[in-house]
């Protein structure tokens, strides 16, 4: 089976931003704020390109030219700041580690997925990305799959303003923490820094 033409050219326009083109599979995710508001990002797991999982849905396989060029993007995507390692495993499939600091008000977009933001106030908002209906059913249908964790640790200066987390620290201990199990599960947390 041969790879449309229009697949060739998505996956060299999504080279450009292969992030933006990566769904997490299956990882574990941190964040650790300062007191300051500065913090790190930590990440390390699977990743899948999706439209790379399209092309094997549509047509069976991947051309050994495309897995060289995906393989190529992963070699590049690991000198970028923050990747400590991006390897390519086949079929589609990243195995990386994200390891990412941030001044005080930096923002983070990683893998377009996971969101940090500071406001004018200096509130922290800590997301994912909205998943519309639509990109829902689209991931549901290629088969891509989501089993992850996500852990915020914060400092004692940090005030919660709102949270949806699975689990929070105990006696003011541990972290604040979200089992992610489906691609619409959407980690959020706003935190307030007090003087």
């Amino acid at each position: 089976m041969k790879i449309s033409a229009g697949f060739r050219y998505s996956i060299a326009a999504c080279a450009l931003v292969l992030t933006g083109c990566l769904v997490p599979e299956k990882f574990a995710a941190r964040v650790d704020v300062q007191s300051d508001g500065g913090y790190t990002f930590w990440y390390s797991g699977t990743a899948v390109h999706a439209l790379a999982a399209a092309e094997i849905k549509k047509a069976g396989r991947l051309t050994e030219k495309d897995q060289a060029r995906l393989n190529a993007e992963a070699e590049k995507l690991s000198g970028q700041p923050g990747f400590r390692k991006a390897t390519y495993k086949g079929d589609g499939r990243y195995e990386l580690e994200i390891d990412s600091p941030k001044k005080p008000g930096q923002p983070l977009d990683m893998l377009n997925i996971f969101l940090v933001r500071t406001d004018k106030e200096g509130v922290m908002t800590i997301a994912s990305k909205e998943i519309k209906d639509k990109e829902k059913r689209e991931l549901e249908q290629l088969g891509i799959t989501v089993n992850g964790t996500l852990e915020v640790n914060l400092p004692k200066n940090a005030a919660v303003v709102s949270h949806n987390a699975t689990s929070t620290p105990t006696l003011g201990f541990g972290a604040y923490a979200w089992k992610i199990g489906r691609v619409d599960q959407r980690p959020q947390m706003t935190v307030r820094f007090k003087q």
